[in-house]
């Protein structure tokens, strides 16, 4: 065998079986928090679908929109929510992680641009396979959006009455 079809057989073979692997995750519903130019902080948050037969693990991200990037979760204690930094975050086989508001996410710190509603900022997730998926995530302004779900639940609209209430003199 020819010394470069020697190397193809070996390397080739390899580079496929990379390439199913990183199939093998799927991410999709991903979004970064609109924060104003001032912040240097903001959030990431997708949704990891572990297609595979193996268990794998989200153990870090990086962006170059920001200088540092942590995985975070969030946990109660006495009546504050209180964020820390994970090692890793768990994806079994088979199975979806939602990486939301209030849960585990992703921490974007010592931002270099400004995270503005309408941009993007590119972030690669590192799985304990080995695998690095490059995800595109959009920025979005969720204070609207976190105005209408707390109205929405403090107020029950559903189960009200619309009919005879006098939405002038409410306080919203």
């Amino acid at each position: 065998m020819k010394p470069l079809a020697a190397i193809f057989a070996i390397v080739f073979p390899a580079m496929t079986s990379m390439a199913l692997k990183a199939a093998d995750v799927e991410i999709k519903d991903q979004y970064a928090r609109a924060v104003p130019a001032v912040s240097k902080n903001s959030a990431a948050f997708l949704t990891i679908t572990n297609k595979g037969k193996q268990d794998i693990k989200l153990v870090s991200a990086d962006s170059a929109s920001a200088a540092r990037v942590e995985l975070h979760g969030h946990k109660h204690e006495g009546n504050m929510m209180k964020m820390f930094e994970l090692e890793d975050i768990d994806i079994p086989a088979g199975k979806t992680e939602s990486l939301k508001s209030g849960g585990n996410h992703i921490m974007l710190m010592g931002l270099k641009r400004p995270m503005e509603a309408g941009g993007e900022v590119d972030i690669t997730l590192h799985f304990s396979d080995g695998d690095a998926v490059d995800v595109k995530v959009p920025v979005k302004d969720l204070r609207q959006q976190t105005k209408d779900a707390a109205h929405d639940s403090a107020m029950k609209h559903g189960e009200m009455n619309h009919g005879s209430m006098d939405h002038g003199s409410m306080d919203h």
